[in-house]
């Protein structure tokens, strides 16, 4: 069949080039004989092409490469032709004249297949143009700076989850203000509308034309719903899907050189389990000016949904890398905790991964500042306190004076309030006052009730009670002294004060 397709060919090619041999010099002819498109169609529509193009002076190529423009959508749309032989044409300008209006036809078409009909009653039909060239045909005769071609701004105003409507008056689609209105909503779901000479309409016109015309608006609120939530999974998956890294860390850790460090890198979405699931890793470290210790390391798994145009859900778990080793391997047990959360939809994906790595960063970094085996590497035990210095100035770095005291008289299983505590110190005296216990300075006879001495030695309480020696059992309206959880730790001189 090729071979005879060949034949053809060149059999069309001899017989053409004997019938026009007088019209054109041998190179034009050979020229035109030569054209690629033409050679495609096995010169069935070459001769039409000699026949109407002029053979006198220099061959004009603009002209013929038009000519064989229009031979080629003659081809393509020829079953939609009335007259379906070329050579029932005349000319070219015949040719051309139909060809047009099969375009048009097939354009039109073509458009309405780029444009959503959102809603149509009566005079009026709501729009959602899909493309540039759909925005300009829909968008005609109207001041909008997304029906300029080729300037972008269609693009601009339809990214992510924006939106974009054109309410058209069938029957007064001229220039006038209102003869067509738009309506933008924005990535965060806001609608703006604006009148057919691109002016914003005030709040009031807005008020009227929606009560004017609620069904349509509405139809095009729900429309946009249902758009932005398709939208909104389309952005999460891009957003799950955007490589970076992203760090938190604390300084001095422990009041060490060293600085804690989580680090967070991915996303890539698994598309083994389909939509909603992405991974990451996390690396968890201690660093100094002079070295880098690697303490853990988890595969991040994380389950997202959309939640409504402006927020998603998003359930963070942890699993433990087998193969991670080292004298610093510490395990932090993170596979027995993890992070439910709803987050805001940034302004593009890149973005919204980025927040969503530092929040897993910093949320990790929060929940093992204070895990006992980390405290260990750092500080040489578990059993450590911040101590407020700024404010309360106590560290009880040993085991003396007034803390020494409230410790001996725990240990003896005293019971008492702090009032009672100063007292037993002597730095309280207290009497019986009309049935009531009053209390005073010891080198002082003027009574009070309990409530005046409250403040007493109130700093010394709290950070007692912070470092955990000190805690308290309420009976009744009185806070009795009782241990605290790192009692025995101070005591043994095991607790730190950071």
């Amino acid at each position: 069949m090729k071979f005879m397709s060949i034949l053809l060919k060149e059999g069309r090619k001899e017989d053409l080039k004997k019938k026009y041999s007088t019209k054109f010099n041998e190179q034009d002819l050979e020229f035109i004989l030569n054209i690629s498109d033409l050679k495609d169609f096995n010169h069935k529509y070459t001769d039409f092409v000699l026949k109407h193009t002029d053979g006198d002076g220099e061959l004009d190529t603009d002209t013929l490469e038009y000519f064989v423009e229009l031979i080629k959508d003659f081809d393509k749309y020829q079953s939609q032709f009335p007259k379906k032989d070329i050579n029932q044409y005349v000319s070219f300008n015949e040719l051309e004249s139909v060809i047009n209006f099969v375009r048009t036809k097939n354009k039109d078409k073509e458009l309405e297949g780029q444009a959503k009909k959102i809603y149509e009653k009566g005079d009026f039909v709501v729009i959602q143009p899909k493309t540039e060239e759909a925005s300009c045909k829909y968008g005609s005769n109207t001041k909008w700076c997304v029906t300029s071609k080729g300037s972008g701004h269609f693009g601009r105003y339809t990214a992510g989850r924006q939106g974009l409507y054109f309410i058209i008056n069938k029957s007064k689609s001229t220039n006038k203000n209102y003869s067509k209105v738009a309506i933008h909503f924005d990535d965060g779901g806001e609608p703006r509308y604006w009148d057919a000479q691109d002016s914003p309409m005030s709040q009031r016109e807005i008020e009227i034309f929606e009560y004017a015309f609620d069904d349509m608006i509405q139809a095009i609120k729900d429309d946009y719903k249902k758009y932005a939530g398709s939208m909104t999974d389309k952005f999460l998956t891009e957003t799950f899907d955007k490589m970076g890294e992203t760090s938190a860390n604390t300084l001095n850790y422990l009041r060490s050189s060293y600085a804690l460090l989580t680090l967070v890198r991915g996303f890539q979405n698994n598309s083994d389990l389909g939509f909603g699931h992405s991974e990451a890793r996390l690396s968890i470290s201690l660093t100094s000016d002079k070295e880098h210790k690697a303490i853990d390391e988890y595969q991040v798994f994380i389950t997202y949904k959309s939640k409504d145009e402006k927020t998603f859900t998003a359930s963070i778990g942890f699993s433990g890398e087998d193969e991670v080793g080292g004298e610093d391997f510490t395990d932090l047990g993170l596979e027995e905790w993890g992070i439910d959360v709803t987050y805001n939809i940034g302004t593009n994906p890149a973005h919204t991964a980025e927040g969503v790595r530092r929040h897993i960063a910093s949320r990790v970094l929060d929940h093992i500042v204070n895990n006992p085996k980390l405290v260990q590497k750092v500080s040489g035990t578990s059993r450590v306190w911040r101590a407020d210095r700024a404010n309360y100035g106590y560290t009880f770095g040993k085991n003396k004076g007034l803390i020494k005291k409230l410790v001996d008289y725990l240990d003896k299983g005293e019971i008492g309030t702090k009032l009672d505590f100063l007292e037993s110190l002597g730095k309280l005296k207290s009497k019986d006052v009309n049935g009531k216990k009053m209390y005073a300075h010891s080198s002082r006879d003027q009574y009070f009730p309990s409530s005046a001495f409250r403040g007493q030695f109130s700093s010394f309480f709290a950070s007692a009670k912070m470092a955990g020696i000190l805690n308290y059992r309420k009976i009744g309206k009185d806070y009795f002294l009782i241990k605290g959880p790192n009692f025995d730790a101070f005591k043994s001189g095991e607790l730190k004060a950071l």
